[in-house]
């Protein structure tokens, strides 16, 4: 029997990491891949990093030092940056849900329109189960800001799992 592909998007905030301690609960290890799928905005890149002027390096006559000076950071360091950190960040869930026996990757997109980019996702990657937490807006909060998993259960086809945390 074919593995279910189970999409679980994460963003930088905490609330969306929430539906991994309760992954055990809903899904089966032996029949599910799991892809953690982090989307966040593009970088713009930051300009120029500045030199560090706490190293030893001599300094020139105006004061400068002679060691490193300002380099550009272009956005695909940046990305290449981010890239590590997400990775590093979700190691010990990745990890913990592979000793429960879950087949598990982790993917980083960069794009700015956060719930289309699941949407392609859920038809490119032929998902079964998009599995997310939601904040649970509500009012004038939910009017203002929406909820980028109301958004996406609206718009895909396939059953989508939602967890509120508590607190």
């Amino acid at each position: 029997m074919a593995k279910k592909n189970i999409l679980i998007p994460l963003t930088k905030s905490e609330s969306s990491k929430k539906i991994l301690n309760q992954i055990g609960k809903f899904i089966p290890a032996e029949d599910s891949k799991l892809i953690l799928y982090y989307v966040t905005k593009p970088p713009k890149g930051t300009g120029f990093a500045a030199p560090d002027y706490r190293s030893d390096y001599a300094l020139e006559s105006d004061g400068e030092p002679l060691g490193p000076k300002a380099h550009p950071v272009f956005p695909s360091q940046e990305e290449d940056s981010l890239q590590s950190d997400v990775e590093v960040a979700l190691l010990s869930v990745t990890n913990k849900l592979k000793q429960q026996g879950y087949d598990v990757s982790t993917q980083v997109c960069f794009v700015d329109d956060v719930v289309g980019e699941i949407v392609r996702i859920v038809k490119r990657d032929k998902i079964d189960l998009v599995a997310m937490s939601t904040r649970a807006r509500v009012g004038m909060l939910r009017f203002f800001f929406g909820d980028i998993a109301e958004k996406v259960m609206q718009r895909v086809d396939i059953p989508v799992l939602l967890i509120r945390p508590k607190g």
